[in-house]
């Protein structure tokens, strides 16, 4: 499956293998390889400046360091596209579960069972960040929200959205997915180091790069809740 290349023949798109370009490895960057119709042939520029007797990379693509262990059979530390998909969901014993769907279903996420959270400095998806708000407002809340046509403001992170969305959703919220994301980091196992197979190495680099994921969201889930205005008392 890693060496089929989806090539033109005869304006039909096929897959084959393409020798000496094959042998390329991964480094980040953009995608420079395309197939030139006029010349009937695959072109692959460099991603750089190469030395002489220096190794020549191509990018393989915007992959998560999962999909690049399955797929391609190694794991990328310095992985700028990786992600972390974890499961979230509505509960069928939840008594506002019914318009908890409608209102995801506004934002095309009724079917939706996993979101991702992010490597770089904002972690968590605009899906994501619609859930937690859906999934942790009360009846009121999701009156309120569900009169709307089309609810954007639940997929923003900005100041002026998050007005609108108000600060104890927000609190609430964030909160949740903090401690899931707790609780899941929790459950990592430190695989050991007794097997040194290559196929065992990936295993541990790809859970520790997954925890470094949860580490980053946590660090910034609490930096957001440390941020919010204190809730006023009653």
């Amino acid at each position: 499956m890693t060496r089929q290349n989806n090539i033109q023949l005869e304006d039909t798109a096929t897959t084959a293998f393409i020798p000496l370009w094959d042998m390329c490895n991964h480094e980040h960057g953009k995608i420079t390889t395309d197939y030139n119709k006029e010349l009937n042939r695959g072109e692959c520029y460099a991603l750089r400046d190469f030395q002489p007797g220096e190794q020549i990379f191509i990018f393989y693509g915007a992959r998560t360091n999962a999909d690049l262990f399955l797929h391609n059979g190694f794991v990328y530390p310095q992985n700028q596209h990786d992600s972390l998909s974890i499961a979230l969901g509505v509960s069928s014993s939840d008594r506002l579960r019914e318009a908890k769907l409608g209102l995801l279903a506004k934002l095309g996420l009724a079917g939706v069972t996993h979101y991702n959270l992010y490597k770089n400095s904002n972690p968590i998806s605009a899906e994501l960040l619609a859930f937690i708000r859906i999934f942790n407002m009360n009846e009121e809340e999701l009156s309120k929200w569900s009169n709307q046509s089309m609810p954007s403001d639940l997929v923003s992170s900005d100041e002026s959205c998050s007005a609108s969305v108000g600060l104890p959703i927000d609190r609430k919220a964030y909160s949740y997915l903090l401690t899931r994301c707790e609780l899941v980091k929790a459950s990592y196992k430190d695989s050991g180091s007794e097997d040194v197979s290559l196929h065992r190495k990936n295993i541990k680099l790809l859970k520790q790069c997954e925890v470094q994921i949860l580490d980053n969201a946590i660090e910034y889930l609490r930096n957001v809740l440390e941020k919010l205005p204190a809730a006023e008392k009653s």
